[in-house]
């Protein structure tokens, strides 16, 4: 079943520094799946909305971006990053390792278990990128722009019936593009790092321009990534000499002994 989106609520909240009220608004969203709506706190008013910048930022690029053939070069990008596609790549970069190592002759278990280190670490930040990613746009449900809003407000030229309404928040396609820049940086010159990181950018704005996420959306899901990237090499840390590095010996004398 659709989402359904509930009218706008008016609710107002007493600031008692200065005796000052003032009035926002709040929007309830609910799942047609179940029983009662899921309100949208002050916090996130504060936290998310930004006092309504949030929402006023959105319109202003989407807006700006939305002309000639920029959003059909921004989707285009953006389709590159579906969260999926980096097991695809990641699959590709294990079989390169391979081949490559079958031609090593000298020293060939210290090259293998280099970048069987390197591969895992970054097997491990993408499994971590993916489970929290879908349990925080599963559980906190906030919508989309272009189910939030009114069209007068938006354009896109996205078909919106093939996307899920309640998974704005975070921007998956944006932490990937991150993601992938942090697993290739050590291996790019200047350029093609200056170049990642135009990427990054052109990802985060094609998400507002599709009308696919909110400006909150980027920022958060930048912070999220960094956070994920960290918790992986903490954890890649921990278990490379326990367990790591017995598996990949094992794997060694499996493949090329």
């Amino acid at each position: 079943m659709q989402e359904k989106l509930h009218l706008l609520k008016w609710v107002q909240i007493s600031f008692h520094n200065n005796c000052i009220n003032k009035d926002f608004t709040i929007v309830l969203y609910a799942d047609s799946t179940r029983t009662g709506p899921k309100t949208i706190n002050y916090m996130t008013y504060f936290l998310y909305n930004w006092m309504g910048l949030n929402k006023t930022l959105f319109i202003s690029i989407n807006k700006l971006t939305n002309v000639g053939y920029l959003p059909n070069i921004l989707k285009i990008i953006s389709n590159v990053f579906f969260i999926a596609n980096f097991a695809v790549f990641y699959f590709i970069a294990c079989l390169l390792f391979y081949f490559c190592t079958r031609r090593v002759t000298v020293d060939k278990q210290s090259l293998f278990m280099a970048g069987y280190f390197e591969l895992t670490r970054i097997g491990i930040c993408y499994a971590l990128f993916g489970l929290t990613f879908a349990a925080l746009k599963f559980s906190i449900n906030l919508s989309r722009p272009f189910c939030s809003l009114t069209k007068a407000d938006f354009i896109t030229i996205a078909n919106t019936d093939l996307e899920r309404c309640l998974s704005s928040f975070p921007s998956a396609h944006t932490g990937l593009s991150i993601l992938i820049a942090y697993c290739l940086w050590p291996y790019m010159n200047k350029f093609l790092k200056c170049t990642s990181c135009l990427v990054i950018l052109a990802v985060a704005t094609s998400r507002i321009t599709l009308a696919m996420h909110y400006p909150a959306d980027i920022v958060y899901s930048t912070i999220v990534t960094i956070l994920i990237i960290l918790a992986g090499n903490f954890v890649f840390k921990i278990l490379k000499n326990k367990v790591i590095k017995s598996i990949g010996n094992g794997i060694f004398r499996l493949i090329f002994v």
